[in-house]
């Protein structure tokens, strides 16, 4: 055990073969332009708001000049039943392309990759959760949403035959004691 604090043990408790299969990320709070809530299919074949958004956020995507992370998050609002996507900038965005700007309160996350090709992501976030419960460590955070995001690249998914996508799970530091 380690000591945070005076009244502060944190316990670890990840076995090592389970050390590799979900990493913890913190987002920084940030500004996001984002879809709003659209209700139907997630995919933008389908999905007409979330097509005009990826349009959107793609083109303004292809003007960075560093390559180092994605800035789209896409996921599932439960109180009003439907995606939504968001996009983080730093700052006020000089066009949002008639889309809301949001705060994002950012945070810890639990993540795991899954693929694009039949696996189903409730088997991803099932892992995920199992690895968060586990931890004695971490505990899942409610009060944030799902995210997930599509990784690596075009020419990347034709060589494999198939997409990634990170699932982001929040969660918080839980202390024992």
């Amino acid at each position: 055990m380690a000591s945070d604090g005076p009244n502060r043990q944190r316990t670890r408790t990840v076995e090592p073969e389970a050390r590799n299969t979900v990493r913890i990320i913190e987002l920084p709070a940030c500004r996001m332009v984002w879809s709003g809530v659209s209700a139907g299919s997630s995919s933008t074949v389908e999905n007409e708001r979330l097509r005009q958004f990826k349009d959107w956020w793609s083109a303004r995507d292809a003007l960075r000049t560093d390559r180092f992370f994605g800035r789209d998050f896409m996921w599932w609002d439960d109180q009003e039943r439907g995606f939504a996507w968001g996009y983080a900038v730093a700052g006020p965005p000089d066009d949002a392309g008639g889309f809301d700007v949001m705060d994002f309160p950012g945070g810890l996350y639990a993540v795991a990759t899954f693929t694009d090709d039949g696996v189903d992501v409730g088997t991803t976030y099932d892992l995920i959760m199992a690895w968060v419960a586990g931890s004695g460590c971490f505990a899942a955070d409610p009060g944030r949403p799902v995210l997930n995001q599509a990784i690596g690249t075009p020419e990347a998914a034709e060589a494999m035959g198939y997409r990634q996508q990170d699932l982001y799970v929040p969660i918080t530091v839980a202390y024992a004691g």
